[in-house]
């Protein structure tokens, strides 16, 4: 997949996605973000995005005010509701950091990512995209830590049987941050500062479809999430659960992976109905940090 060079070129290079080996993913070379992208850049990275799921731009060296106003070319900007972790002077960068200050308050999300989950499905417009710049990477004897890996949500529903298509298609789910917290505390994972009253009576539960359609290419995604779906709707608890857990755990398959080891200056941008995502937390206190923009996306079907 290739396209006309433009003023985002790097050197003059053609932009051009080279697929990962692994069935999602791709880097994309021969755009420089700092530099600028051209109409035509963001035609071939939305193209990108929409075949190989989620893109990668290294080397990208950029301020906070160039990760805004390139992640507002693929839509709407969402302001996260965790406006304490916003990026000063740039409110739809949100800070993911386990870095403290010197009072010994958080400058970021410390938990983000800790089981799987698709951006945003707690609510009635989950993030269509999200792009993750990287600024602190944690190593450890030469060994890069804090992974994110990704996985197909598409491909998982391709691989279900037919009976199970038949079964889930047409069924809905009960999508809640009230959930997603709760799951966390029980297994000791909560790190952020607390929602106030105000905030956690604005994120009411939300039912989507359990088996999305892209709103650009038409694939069919599962679209049911360990972190945040509680329930599938109409159904006794007993086999909500049973199946809730059979597709998040179907959805985890190695085959559907791709696995991103972070360099800095990494800049990647997913598609959050074609996968979920997990991070991995194998790096203690070495610092890590990163800076999150949300693209709002439409009410899914």
């Amino acid at each position: 997949m290739q396209a006309s060079a433009g003023r985002g070129a790097a050197a003059g290079q053609a932009p051009a996605a080279i697929p990962m080996q692994a069935p999602i993913g791709a880097e994309i070379v021969g755009i420089d973000v700092g530099a600028g992208a051209t109409d035509a850049d963001y035609e071939f990275l939305r193209d990108a995005l929409h075949e190989y799921s989620v893109i990668v731009l290294r080397g990208q060296g950029i301020t906070p005010a160039q990760q805004q106003a390139f992640a507002g070319q693929f839509g709407d900007l969402r302001t996260s509701f965790y406006n304490r972790y916003a990026v000063p002077g740039t409110p739809a960068l949100t800070v993911v950091s386990n870095i403290r200050r010197d009072d010994g308050e958080l400058i970021g999300i410390a938990d983000a990512g800790m089981l799987w989950h698709t951006d945003g499905s707690y609510l009635k417009t989950p993030d269509m995209y999200t792009l993750l710049y990287g600024i602190e990477i944690p190593q450890q004897d030469g060994r890069v830590l804090g992974d994110t890996v990704f996985a197909s949500a598409w491909s998982a529903y391709d691989a279900l049987p037919s009976d199970l298509k038949g079964r889930v298609d047409g069924l809905r789910a009960t999508h809640s941050f009230t959930a997603h917290i709760a799951k966390k505390e029980a297994k000791g994972q909560l790190k952020r500062a607390p929602l106030s009253a105000e905030q956690r009576n604005a994120l009411p539960d939300v039912d989507h479809p359990v088996v999305r359609t892209h709103p650009v290419n038409g694939r069919k995604c599962l679209f049911v999430t360990e972190g945040h779906t509680s329930d599938i709707v109409g159904l006794e608890p007993g086999e909500s659960a049973e199946l809730l857990a059979f597709l998040t755990e179907h959805i985890k398959k190695p085959q559907f992976q791709y696995r991103h080891s972070w360099r800095k200056g990494d800049l990647l941008v997913w598609d959050n109905c074609a996968l979920q995502h997990l991070a991995v937390f194998d790096y203690g206190q070495i610092p890590r940090r990163l800076h999150r923009a949300g693209i709002a996306g439409p009410v899914p079907v």
